[in-house]
This record gives C-alpha cells, structure tokens and sequence, in this order.
C-alpha cells in the first residue's frame, strides 16, 4: 500500500502534561509512513492563537501537514475566523462540543457558521462519543440541516455511542466517521458494512493515541487492497481536494 494518510492529530500539550512540537509529530508520520497529517490544536482558550500555530506548521511543512480551523461557536467572531482560516488555505473545520460546552443541537450559531462554510467545500471534522455534549444524533442533525457540506464523526462515536454513530451516518450520505480511538471490533464491521470503505477514514488522534495500534488494528478485518486505498488514504485526499 501507498503512504498512508492521518486525518486527525494534534500537536501541543497533551492531557498528561507532555509537550508535543510540529519536529515530533513529522518524525512520528516518518516512522509509520504517513505522508499528510490533519492538525488542529486543542489546548488552549482562544481559538484565533491556537489557529495561527496550526497555520505556521503548515507554512514549515507544506507537503506533509494539512490544516483545520479550530471553531467555537461561542466566540463572537467565529465566522470571521472561519473566512481567516479557510481563505488562509487550511482545508477543514475542527469543532469540539465537549471542550467548548455546547450542545450542538441547541446552538443558535452554528447554522450560520456551517453556512459560512459551506461555500469553500471543505469538511467539519466533529468530535463525537462524549455525553452529554458530544453525542452524533446531535451532530446529525447539524449534518441533516446542511446536506452540501461533508461532515466527519470522529471516532465513530468512541465506545459507548458507536453503533448509533454508524446508524446516523447510513442514513445520511455527506457523513463519514474516522476510526481514531475505536477499537470494538463490532463497531468497525457494522461501519464497514453500513458504510462501506469509501465513507471510513483513517485516523490516529496523535499524540493521544500510539499510530502503530490504530494502523495494525485493520489487520483483523479482511480488507482489499481497494478498501484499503479508500481508508488509509484517498477518502481524505478528496475531501481535501489533494
């Protein structure tokens, strides 16, 4: 198979206090053969400064890191910093319901910065399987309300909302879930029955969770060499426009 592609990492420090630098997150994509990595960075309060460091890693390495704009729907200026971002050059949205305590469903705004989106034709990478904030119906519906824009359900809804997470997606044709963190192996048959590969995507949520395990994971599932291609790496590549 080609290089690989990681559609979710991050860089920053972690939730133990480590620090991880833009140098540590290139050396790790060398070690297992990822060639673009999806940033966002998380730890912090405001999203325009957090926002500015993604975008200088893009600047230091154009070829191997792809950026997303972190948004809050709770910032005043959130649409602004979308048209920032996105007429920067990053080529995706990160939101966070959890970490920015909102409900998704109950948020006036962010009809109105999904609608700011929906003309650059870039995904919303969305974090799901976090009650009671970060749930997928509740992203489901955000994703319902706006069928042009692509949206991805992080973690298929992580262990305890799995299955709904799947069962929100097949119904909904512009939602792809990524695999970061989810290790049932249930949860990833039914996705790659209900979906199939081309709505799966690769992804490792670095440096909270090691890419050797989220890569040699597949092994148990009796994967072609064309659903792996899909997974591991085209699926991202078209929802950047790379």
């Amino acid at each position: 198979m080609s290089q690989l592609v990681d559609f979710h990492v991050h860089m920053g420090k972690s939730s133990r206090g480590s620090m991880y630098s833009v140098e540590d997150l290139i050396r790790s994509m060398d070690k297992f053969n990822i060639e673009y990595s999806g940033l966002s960075i998380l730890n912090g309060v405001l999203t325009g400064e957090l926002n500015d460091r993604v975008m200088q890693a893009v600047k230091q390495y154009p070829d191997r890191i792809v950026g997303f704009a972190y948004i809050n729907p709770r910032e005043p200026n959130a649409i602004d910093e979308v048209h920032r971002c996105l007429d920067n050059g990053m080529r995706g949205v990160k939101m966070h319901s959890w970490k920015h305590g909102y409900f998704p469903d109950n948020n006036t705004a962010i009809d109105g910065i999904i609608d700011a989106i929906e003309p650059y034709d870039v995904p919303v990478l969305c974090h799901t399987g976090t009650a009671p904030l970060a749930l997928p119906q509740q992203w489901a519906a955000i994703a319902k309300r706006h069928p042009k824009v692509p949206f991805v359900f992080a973690h298929i809804g992580y262990l305890d909302f799995g299955y709904g997470c799947v069962e929100c997606a097949k119904e909904l044709p512009n939602v792809y879930v990524d695999t970061a963190g989810q290790e049932e192996i249930p949860i990833i048959e039914k996705a790659l029955a209900d979906l199939g590969p081309d709505r799966i995507i690769f992804a490792t949520d670095w440096p909270y969770k090691y890419p050797g395990s989220e890569i040699v994971k597949f092994d148990y599932y009796d994967l072609n060499d064309e659903a792996k291609e899909k997974i591991f790496r085209t699926n991202a590549l078209k929802l950047w426009k790379l």
